[in-house]
């Protein structure tokens, strides 16, 4: 277990420097701990894996999380707060990290305004805040569909938010949130059988830098939750390795030919770009009917700009819950989606394009089977019926079936080596959740 701890003394730092600046000695009596955590188990009927850790076997690491949070009253205006998380490594398949998902400084000068300062998460989803703790939502899991939407939410930068008090009662409220930060990630790929030597089969893991900015507008009133974003991301490879814009057709005979995906391959040259941009637009929603009766639903474009190798995707799901007592069955129905280029791509670079008797052809075809694999796509959708039980009021028992439904393919299965790519297929999951907050 890994534990990256240097924003939490960038926190310690700025915390003293805000106490210092106020003239304000920050005491033991002004800290204050929570935490909470998922202890889950979820199991499939496919042997491949879906979603990096489910499969036939069974196991806990696709949504067991940890975590733990200080926050640190440092006078009248300001706090600090810091979050630790225990979950599976962004970087490794067979390993947990332990890393500071929130480490930031705030200063509220008035009711209305607030400041923070530091690593914070972006208001991309309707459950952003609140996404790693289980015991605040009754699936057994957010929709992984939109959840997965993007490769982070973290980010280290500034973050304001603007209130409004609504009505006679102030009982309702309009908030803007704007901010700007940047996060070091790792993004994972799955390659069905590799480039040996050059490049093993299995997950790839590719540390990226993504700047981002956005604004988000959330009103919230007793029955309903509304919540609208705007986001603008900028990413690149943290190892200076340019992205491809296109692969140019090299022609080797009539009809015949391949996809020059390297310049180390002969052809005219890929045509690349340091960064790529993506717009993502949210909006999402939940809405308290009466006699028991919540629907929530969310809707996220991610459409991402400078390539033609485009990892564009829409992702939606409506839940419906009844709430029974101590118990609160549902149902939630998701889809993901690739557009129909991007799928054009992925077909002529994963089909074998080289007939065997050109030398050369099969490091050729896997060199761009290679290259299509690196293109996020997606197409599938999920039906989900579960039920949480509350066991006490910071404690959650959920169980779920989920089957999903994948169409032309998913870049949430990773396909076995040697196999055809799994499409036009089921996959059944049961899981249970124990959830707890403190």
């Amino acid at each position: 277990m890994k534990a990256t701890m240097k924003p939490h003394r960038l926190l310690g730092l700025l915390a003293w420097a805000a106490a210092a600046a106020l003239g304000t000695p920050a005491t033991a009596q002004d800290l204050s701990w929570s935490g909470f955590g998922t202890l889950g188990y979820a199991q499939s009927n496919r042997d491949h894996t879906y979603q990096r850790y489910i499969d036939h076997s069974g196991g806990l690491e696709r949504d067991t999380v940890f975590g733990v949070q200080a926050d640190w009253r440092l006078g009248p205006q300001w706090s600090a707060t810091l979050q630790l998380k225990a979950a599976p490594s962004l970087k490794s398949d067979s390993r947990w990290d332990v890393v500071p998902a929130w480490a930031f400084v705030a200063w509220r000068p008035t009711n209305d305004w607030l400041l923070r300062v530091g690593r914070v998460r972006a208001p991309l989803y309707l459950y952003s805040e609140s996404m790693d703790v289980g015991q605040t939502h009754d699936m057994a899991r957010l929709p992984t569909e939109l959840y997965s939407v993007a490769p982070t939410t973290d980010i280290d930068g500034a973050y304001v938010t603007r209130s409004w008090a609504l009505g006679e009662t102030g009982d309702r409220e309009l908030s803007l949130d704007a901010y700007h930060g940047a996060a070091n990630t790792t993004a994972r790929f799955w390659t069905r059988d590799g480039l040996p030597p050059v490049e093993p089969a299995g997950a790839q893991f590719k540390d990226v830098h993504v700047e981002l900015t956005g604004l988000a507008l959330t009103l919230r009133q007793p029955d309903l939750v509304l919540r609208t974003s705007v986001h603008q991301a900028r990413t690149r490879q943290r190892n200076g390795q340019a992205l491809p814009v296109r692969f140019p057709f090299v022609p080797v005979g009539p009809g015949i030919g391949y996809y020059q995906v390297s310049n180390s391959l002969p052809g005219p040259g890929v045509p690349t770009v340091g960064t790529i941009g993506n717009t993502i637009f949210s909006l999402g929603g939940e809405a308290t009917l009466g006699g028991g009766w919540r629907v929530a639903g969310e809707f996220v474009r991610n459409q991402q700009h400078d390539t033609e190798l485009a990892s564009d995707t829409k992702a939606r799901y409506i839940a419906v819950f009844r709430q029974m007592g101590k118990f609160t069955p549902y149902l939630s129905v998701a889809r993901l989606d690739s557009p129909a280029r991007s799928f054009d791509w992925y077909q002529r670079l994963t089909n074998p394009s080289l007939p065997g008797f050109i030398p050369g052809a099969a490091q050729l075809n896997a060199a761009q089977r290679m290259a299509g694999e690196s293109i996020w796509l997606a197409d599938q959708h999920s039906v989900a019926v579960g039920s949480s039980y509350a066991l006490s009021p910071s404690m959650k028992l959920k169980g779920e079936w989920m089957r999903s439904r994948i169409g032309q393919m998913s870049r949430l299965v990773d396909t076995p080596p040697g196999s055809a790519t799994v499409s036009q297929q089921s996959i059944d999951v049961w899981s249970i959740n124990l959830n707890f907050a403190f």
